[in-house]
């Protein structure tokens, strides 16, 4: 029925051919690359689920610790700051041995999502490891993802960047992820796009103190790369509870020295953000950053995933506290909420024209899909904003 409906809709919205072509190209393609004389720098790495290192346990407490303060005091705060409909559908669905571990109080099978989350089974909205796993599994698709997908990041990754050392793309597995490795150095499906994305926002960065916010920052691809380019920092995330235990987990095993703040173990407030390098804060607590007070604010593809009252308030947030803003996010389509309502787009971000535009420009992962050709259904482009 699910396929039949699909179908149905493609033929309603007269873009059956454009779908088929786009379903069936990565087959074709994967098929004529097979008499390219070029070989593959790229080798798949693939895992299976690893059982939990122990020495993590201590970390994993801490973070657990948190997790259930937030789940409490999620019920008491406003609806600004709770999932959306999208989100919660997919929190009960893909997140349910995240939710078990919660409900019976299980240490272990926390840590044991928290060491495997890159390479699970259902998607988690931060990563592409099923449509690695999908495409590891056929021959032509192997074959396309290896010498068109991620050859094409790599070429794009080679035209934005001067200093073409591989070892700085290269990012460390904490979580079991699966992605490819190319001169013994392990990158995931957005590595090099996410790399030249640090490298753009690294300009509007002081190189030795900086306070950087990001509002729903997945488990830290992004800013993994931003980080390590500056010697001293201080960086919040504020995101949903859930995902923000995967960013707790990978940012703190990636940054073994920084200190770290988690939820509840103290008030967070002024003393917090000034001794802390690391802080994981549920989103309500974006209330408590004082005006002018982060020198740059960042969005990634989740502005366009909250109901438009919340999406709303975290831009006056951020306009209220920040000097810079680099928002990647969709330019036209629009999430359709239970309610009815929906998202907002980039056009409609720039509150009481409060915000100067400095950069405007499409996102480089959709830059390489079909021949190196501008995905425009995809429609996602960044700004780079500064406060007037």
């Amino acid at each position: 029925m699910n396929f039949f409906f699909k179908l149905s809709v493609c033929i309603k919205e007269k873009r059956l051919i454009k779908t088929l072509k786009k379903k069936l190209y990565p087959y074709f393609m994967g098929f004529f690359l097979i008499f390219s004389t070029q070989k593959s720098e790229f080798k798949l790495h693939l895992s299976k689920n690893k059982s939990i290192d122990r020495e993590d346990l201590p970390l994993a407490e801490r973070i657990f610790k948190s997790y259930k303060l937030m789940k409490l005091d999620e019920k008491k705060v406003s609806n600004y700051f709770k999932p959306s409909s999208l989100w919660q559908s997919q929190l009960d669905k893909d997140y349910s041995f995240l939710l078990d571990s919660h409900k019976n109080n299980d240490l272990e099978k926390f840590l044991y999502f928290l060491q495997n989350f890159g390479n699970w089974d259902k998607y988690l909205g931060v990563e592409n490891q099923l449509f690695i796993k999908k495409y590891s599994k056929n021959f032509f698709l192997k074959n396309f993802l290896l010498k068109e997908i991620f050859k094409g990041q790599l070429d794009l990754w080679k035209l934005f960047n001067k200093n073409q050392n591989l070892k700085e793309v290269g990012m460390p597995n904490y979580g079991n992820q699966i992605g490819a490795t190319i001169k013994n150095t392990f990158i995931t499906m957005g590595s090099f796009n996410l790399h030249t994305h640090a490298e753009n926002i690294s300009n509007y960065l002081d190189k030795n103190d900086n306070k950087i916010l990001e509002l729903g920052g997945g488990y830290g691809h992004l800013a993994y790369y931003v980080l390590k380019r500056i010697k001293n920092f201080t960086y919040i995330d504020f995101d949903l509870p859930e995902t923000l235990t995967l960013a707790s987990y990978f940012l703190s095993k990636s940054f073994p020295n920084k200190k770290k703040f988690f939820y509840g173990e103290s008030k967070f407030n002024k003393t917090i953000e000034n001794d802390y390098e690391l802080i994981f804060l549920p989103p309500w607590e974006i209330e408590s950053l004082d005006t002018n007070s982060i020198d740059l604010a960042i969005n990634k593809n989740s502005l366009g995933e909250m109901d438009p009252e919340a999406a709303t308030n975290y831009l006056r947030h951020i306009i209220r506290t920040s000097k810079y803003f680099f928002s990647m996010n969709h330019e036209h389509f629009r999430n359709i909420f239970s309610d009815g309502k929906k998202s907002l787009v980039n056009s409609e971000y720039n509150l009481d024209k409060k915000l100067k535009k400095l950069v405007r420009y499409p996102d480089l992962g959709h830059l390489i899909w079909e021949n190196n050709k501008l995905d425009y259904d995809s429609n996602i482009l960044f700004y780079i904003y500064e406060k007037k």
